[in-house]
């Protein structure tokens, strides 16, 4: 255009010289030159017009590709879904609603209602809540949990004796997000049997069981295909270091809070009672923190019965049907009053709040008979051979104190103890554990029983 614009100019001049020229000559050559400019001209607006042409054909080109490059994103996110989806047809999973309303804190939030299916990893709704005492530990935990999980992303490691409350704080804590931010998943583990998943997202819930053979395989594909809130908290509970389909799981969880950190956060619940060998520049990589949950004293129960229908709810479980001479001492009257019932069964009991409120004493005694046939002695139990660090049952008979930063280790009961301290060789044990002990005035004083009778054997 330029071009023709300057050729314009110039046929201007020439068209101004001719009429001014006298001589013939000159006017001839001036009459040439426009002819020769009236040429180009014709030729830089053909050549203008083949320009338009190219470019209006690039134009069209270029538009078809963006339609092509759309209708292919179109095809690959049909694809994908698609693949998804068959690949989810592996997962029955049953939808309901989340019947989160019934749920919260109560008695002045000294008490939490928990639906028990939850725990159950069901949809079936029976209408049987969980009433949870709120102990210190209960508070401190839903603290860690919305202080270093919740805004500061931390991936929490959730630890403590079986039966300390791990798992229902932790629901207790989902049950209480706001669900117009966030949405939670939790994921319990088993040590035989199925892997339960349950998710919530606004007021629907919906669960699903995966095969314990295809856990470690399927739990990058079930990740992949829950339902993704704005923001989402994922709980693994029931977390084990020897099962080597639990560690398949969690590396699978950790992959899927690493790929979006910003709206996904992860809890790993577990009663082992240490992770083992540890890296620092590891934790610090995934921003682990660690949190230990404390066993119950005989206080805490004591003030949880308190209130008439928390008593009510765990009474049966409170009456020692179990005889005197089974537990190696003479019972002379059945406990009558809230505080004589639980102190009786505080001795078989002790810091377990589920031995002592979800299990009878019969049921109790079982577990700890079956607990102590594979930790016959103190050395083993309290030098890690056995118990928890080793990946065995007997974990099921310590008792977890935290106090000044320290955890201290005891047994879980009287009971327990007194049958620890029957084995062979456990003077030295004793000893060391009475100089250390930081641990309640009550085992104190069992830990100091047991060391009289063992020296005097």
């Amino acid at each position: 255009v330029d071009e023709i614009k300057g050729v314009d100019q110039v046929m201007a001049d020439v068209e101004q010289e001719i009429s001014q020229a006298q001589d013939p000559n000159m006017k001839a050559d001036l009459i040439m030159k426009r002819t020769k400019l009236e040429g180009e001209k014709n030729r830089l607006a053909v050549r203008e017009t083949r320009l338009r042409d190219d470019k209006r054909q690039l134009r069209n080109d270029k538009r078809q590709l963006r339609d092509k490059e759309a209708g292919l994103r179109d095809k690959e996110a049909r694809l994908r879904e698609e693949t998804k989806e068959k690949k989810q047809a592996a997962f029955t999973w049953t939808e309901s609603e989340a019947r989160l309303d019934g749920m919260g804190f109560c008695k002045e939030e000294k008490y939490f209602r928990l639906d028990c299916s939850y725990l159950r990893g069901t949809n079936v709704n029976s209408g049987e809540h969980l009433l949870l005492y709120c102990r210190k530990a209960f508070l401190e935990q839903f603290r860690f949990l919305q202080e270093q999980v919740l805004e500061h992303g931390a991936l929490g490691w959730i630890q403590g004796s079986p039966g300390t409350g791990k798992t229902t704080t932790t629901l207790s804590f989902c049950m209480k997000l706001d669900r117009n931010e966030w949405s939670f998943k939790c994921i319990r583990l088993k040590a035989r049997s199925n892997t339960c998943v349950v998710e919530v997202t606004g007021n629907k819930r919906r669960t699903c069981s995966v095969a314990k053979e295809s856990e470690g395989e399927q739990m990058k594909l079930l990740l992949e295909g829950l339902l993704d809130g704005k923001k989402s908290l994922l709980v693994l509970d029931g977390y084990l270091t020897h099962q080597e389909s639990h560690t398949r799981a969690l590396v699978a969880c950790i992959g899927w809070r690493d790929a979006d950190r910003q709206n996904r956060r992860l809890v790993v619940v577990t009663s082992m009672a240490s992770r083992g060998k540890t890296y620092d520049e590891e934790d610090r990589e995934l921003g682990l923190k660690e949190h230990i949950v404390p066993s119950w004293r005989i206080d805490e129960y004591l003030e949880a019965v308190q209130f008439d229908e928390f008593y009510n709810k765990v009474a049966p479980t409170l009456e020692m049907n179990v005889t005197g001479e089974v537990l190696g001492f003479k019972m002379t009257t059945r406990p009558r009053s809230k505080e004589e019932r639980v102190r009786h069964k505080h001795y078989l009991a002790g810091g377990s709040c589920r031995y002592m409120f979800d299990m009878t004493a019969a049921e109790v005694l079982r577990s700890l008979d079956l607990a102590l046939l594979c930790a016959p002695n103190l050395q083993d139990l309290f030098r890690g051979h056995v118990g928890a660090s080793s990946g065995d049952l007997t974990n099921r008979l310590t008792a977890t104190l935290v106090t000044q930063e320290k955890v201290v280790r005891f047994p879980v009961s009287k009971y327990v103890a007194s049958n620890l301290a029957a084995s062979a060789g456990a003077v030295d044990i004793l000893r060391r554990m009475l100089t250390a002990f930081r641990g309640p005035r009550a085992m104190h004083g069992y830990l100091l029983e047991m060391l009289f009778f063992e020296e005097v054997r």
